[in-house]
């Protein structure tokens, strides 16, 4: 059996949701990431969209954290949209040891800034590189809080996440990492205007998979397609798109 898959994943916690993905696209939206090593902590909010590359036969534990109705999409649409599975670190691990240091060169060199202006200023490229690394790890394990419930020692890895996370240039001046406490103060502001930002699939090409909780769900999905899409999609599109809605009740029991 495959341990990952040609296609990944975005689950979603209603129908509504999904509905809204397939007309107008992925919406940006910043989500808070802590990383640690040993007793230090990075704690920032990064704008991303969130993917996982699980079989859907081994899917099962990851709905109920997630959410039952998701859209998988080709490997291929990830790789030209710049997609890249996440970098897991082990908290003790001398490379977790290594970027730690590199952050906290990057703090003394703002403080040092701030009471001697002549202090040599860090290389604003480096400083968006890492930026763009920070982004791309987790932890391995850790505490993790979903649904208001926190499950100590959880083990990241098994989520296999691929993360998009847009480049300084596709951000159109919104910010690449926000420390988390600015971040929750006026979180709907920041998520407000980074939203605007889209990332878009071909419906007819791009589509693996459109999950759905329930049989009843499919229904409305079909409608829905055949509402929007009539004018865009040609009838055998439709077809082909239509025999990809699958329900997590048919996953759970099949797979």
């Amino acid at each position: 059996m495959a341990i990952s898959t040609n296609s990944i994943i975005h689950y979603t916690k209603s129908l509504d949701n999904l509905l809204q993905i397939l007309k107008n696209g992925f919406s940006l939206k910043y989500c808070k990431e802590d990383f640690f090593w040993k007793q230090k902590k990075l704690r920032y909010a990064y704008p991303m969209i969130c993917f996982c590359d699980i079989p859907l036969s081994e899917v099962k534990k990851h709905l109920d954290s997630y959410g039952h109705y998701g859209i998988g999409l080709k490997k291929d649409w990830a790789v030209k949209k710049g997609l890249n599975p996440v970098l897991y670190l082990e908290k003790e691990s001398s490379l977790s040891e290594t970027l730690m240091q590199q952050i906290m060169r990057f703090d003394k060199n703002k403080k040092e800034l701030k009471t001697n202006p002549n202090t040599p200023k860090i290389d604003e490229v480096w400083r968006q590189e890492l930026i763009t690394l920070c982004s791309h790890i987790k932890n391995y394990d850790g505490d993790l809080i979903i649904n208001g419930k926190e499950i100590n020692n959880y083990r990241f890895y098994d989520e296999r996440e691929w993360r998009y996370v847009p480049t300084k240039l596709e951000l159109k001046g919104n910010k690449r990492a926000i420390l988390q406490d600015i971040y929750i103060a006026d979180k709907e502001k920041y998520n407000k205007e980074v939203g605007k930002i889209k990332l878009e699939f071909d419906i007819a090409e791009d589509i693996s998979y459109i999950i759905v909780k329930e049989e009843n769900d499919i229904h409305k999905t079909l409608d829905f397609i055949s509402q929007n899409f009539k004018k865009t999609l040609s009838a055998s599109d439709m077809e082909i798109l239509m025999t990809k809605i699958i329900s997590t009740d048919q996953i759970i029991n099949d797979f």
